[in-house]
């Protein structure tokens, strides 16, 4: 049962994620995943579980993408650059991470529980980056100190960068921040 779930979880992020927020639905889930529309309403009876379910899922997606990124990192500044390297791929044409996280911010403004799940993916972003901040080797002055600047810097190329269809050079810009904050 638990299974299935993430099954339709799955489908769901990958149909925001390439087709957009507009497209979800659960008779569409039902269509992509080769079953009836009635299996996706038992798991998910209103369209606003479905979004709930996404937003859960894009937040442990992000984890995992965070998880791979670490892997074999040991010091502060490199974890730096791993988070820095997570949002270049984030801003990439094929990621989905970021049209899923600006599709469900804007589902959000009508629904304030769905509010709180998109701002616990960014208020976990800032805080998994406050404590290497801290322990890395900053230039002193740099503004990206501040986890939350950092973060919502981030975020927002990521969003400039889907929204000109990568005419937005994100690559340029992350490693500006880079030259900007690490020593």
């Amino acid at each position: 049962m638990k299974a299935r779930r993430s099954e339709i979880l799955k489908t769901c992020y990958d149909i925001v994620g390439v087709e957009g927020l507009e497209s979800l639905h659960a008779r569409t889930v039902a269509a992509k995943m080769g079953m009836n529309h009635a299996t996706i309403h038992y798991y998910f009876p209103k369209r606003q579980d479905l979004l709930t379910g996404v937003a859960d899922y894009a937040l442990e997606q992000f984890r995992n993408d965070r998880a791979k990124f670490y892997e074999g990192l040991q010091s502060a500044d490199d974890k730096v650059e791993g988070e820095l390297a997570l949002a270049e791929a984030y801003c990439k044409k094929q990621s989905r991470f970021a049209k899923v996280l600006i599709g469900l911010y804007s589902a959000s403004v009508e629904h304030a529980d769905l509010k709180k799940q998109v701002l616990g993916i960014y208020t976990e972003w800032v805080n998994s980056l406050t404590p290497i901040l801290a322990k890395a080797k900053t230039k002193k002055g740099s503004p990206y100190k501040d986890p939350e600047m950092l973060a919502a810097t981030l975020f927002g190329f990521m969003v400039t960068a889907h929204l000109t269809n990568n005419k937005f050079d994100a690559k340029a810009k992350i490693d500006d921040v880079f030259d900007s904050l690490l020593a």
